[in-house]
């Protein structure tokens, strides 16, 4: 696996480097998830479908605990 060879070969910098861009990755995939739990929940509203707005809600939890869970690190760990 390309994370492998990366511990193996790489030096810090480009560890830190490709961990840093994986990270930013997550968090923009986060955000937009979250967008389109935002956009089914208020078609769910609209359309008084509490099925869609169940299932709008839960995708905006769940994106915003894979932000959430990104963003947060251990500040003592060395990429």
């Amino acid at each position: 696996m390309i994370f492998d060879r990366l511990r193996e070969g790489a030096g810090p910098e480009r560890r830190h480097r490709v961990w840093s861009k994986l990270r930013i990755f997550v968090a923009a995939l986060g955000t937009l998830g979250s967008a389109t739990g935002i956009a089914i929940a208020v078609t769910g509203l609209v359309e008084f479908n509490h099925t869609k707005v169940i299932a709008g809600v839960a995708v905006i939890l769940v994106c915003t605990a894979v932000y959430v869970s990104i963003l947060v690190r251990d500040r003592n760990r060395v990429d």
